[in-house]
């Protein structure tokens, strides 16, 4: 296994004060050297010498400038621990490096294409989508559509090579026919043309003029490619492609789930509404954010009330099951669909009442058409005089709840 050597920089800035200058230039080394420390710790390495310390001053700062050597790591050291911090999500990693692998062997041992005919006019577009398990991201994608456009501008047919896992429509990479192309063109993404599925790339595709697109490369030059228009390299920078896609806003919907409530027995039906939600969810017709009510362990990371609001008051609409949810929502002008998970009616049901708020729905008339609909009357014009009324309506059962509670406190 491999050990490489490093070292870490860090830089740390003081304000200078009334001892002066140096004082604060101490004060920034001690700051980045306890950085360091840090920084080595969670390397999972020992921090050892500092190698180089520069000062810098100017506008009443000082910033040390500092360099440590690092005892040498193991890469697949640091794996390991990503994934151990990873839980749940450690399935994921693994069958996406398993995946990756698989079709290096399985690509490996396809034949080099021969020429295409002149007659050829069609590109194949490729990126980080197009390798299972590559790990391509929604500005990969939103790239390659910039690109594809270009290309029909031009008068180019193509087709997407697709992995199956991000999105993209097309044909396997691994089941292409090489020779119906005369253009490769891999598009967006970090290129590294010594790794073996970026080399068999452009060894099956020898025979195209072969294009790379928005990539950052490490080196000058054209980096295996015939042509290559870099994002980035030593010698050039350019505005990543995926600036130039537009795309429709979508609603931003807060999900606020309890999964049972135990005093309702049998009247449950937690699991059902889940299931809608998800499947509306699944749609792509909203964004959700998950949200949670819960204080200790809060699956979200949430820890007060006022984390808690700040987040609910970005989303545009709130679904919820949870009477909380109801009542936060509304507070802080966020339109609410609430259902109800209990058969016949419970708590959530009661508050809808108690508040005057009308988008409530029972969870035995739930479906994701329903829920659809509700969402779409919460984002109309009304919402917010609907607002308005419930909340009216809340500050006034309120002080009547306050003066009851007042009232019985002066009795002796």
């Amino acid at each position: 296994m491999k050990i490489v050597q490093q070292s870490i920089q860090v830089i740390a800035r003081e304000t200078v004060g009334p001892e002066g200058e140096q004082a604060a230039f101490a004060l920034a080394c001690r700051r980045a050297q306890s950085n360091a420390r840090k920084m080595a710790g969670t390397l999972g390495v020992r921090l050892l010498d500092c190698v180089d310390l520069e000062q810098e001053s100017a506008a009443g700062q000082v910033c040390a400038r500092a360099r440590y050597a690092i005892s040498p790591y193991r890469q697949w050291w640091l794996d390991v621990q990503f994934l151990i911090r990873s839980g749940r999500q450690s399935i994921h990693y693994v069958r996406k490096e398993v995946s990756t692998l698989l079709f290096r062997y399985r690509y490996a041992s396809i034949k080099t294409a021969q020429p295409a005919p002149k007659s050829a006019r069609r590109v194949l577009v490729a990126g980080h989508f197009s390798i299972p398990g590559g790990g391509g991201t929604f500005g990969d994608v939103q790239a390659q559509e910039v690109a594809c456009q270009w290309l029909e501008e031009a008068g180019y047919h193509y087709d997407i090579a697709s992995n199956g896992e991000d999105g993209v429509v097309g044909p396997a990479l691994d089941a292409v026919d090489a020779s119906l192309y005369d253009t490769l063109l891999f598009v967006c993404g970090p290129w590294y043309p010594e790794r073996p599925i970026p080399a068999m790339l452009l060894e099956k595709f020898a025979h195209c003029r072969r294009i790379g697109l928005n990539l950052t490369v490490k080196e000058a030059g054209t980096a295996g490619f015939d042509f290559l228009i870099a994002r980035d390299n030593p010698v050039e920078l350019r505005a990543d492609l995926a600036f130039a896609r537009q795309m429709d806003s979508l609603p931003v919907v807060g999900v606020l789930l309890v999964d049972r409530q135990l005093a309702y027995g049998s009247r449950q039906r937690h699991a059902y509404v889940r299931q809608v939600f998800e499947d509306y969810i699944d749609s792509g017709l909203i964004v959700p954010v998950y949200l949670d009510t819960i204080i200790h362990g809060n699956q979200f990371g949430l820890k007060t009330s006022q984390a808690f609001e700040s987040l609910l008051r970005k989303v545009d609409v709130l679904i919820t099951n949870r009477l909380h949810g109801l009542v936060l929502g509304i507070k802080n002008d966020v339109p609410v669909v609430a259902v109800d998970a209990i058969e016949g009616g419970g708590k959530v049901t009661a508050q809808a009442a108690a508040m005057n708020w009308p988008v409530l729905l029972p969870v035995e008339e739930l479906d994701v058409d329903r829920l659809h609909g509700a969402v779409t009357s919460c984002l109309g014009q009304r919402r917010k005089a609907t607002l308005k009324a419930a909340q009216a309506g809340a500050r006034g059962s309120i002080l009547r709840t306050k003066k009851e509670f007042l009232d019985i406190l002066r009795k002796q």
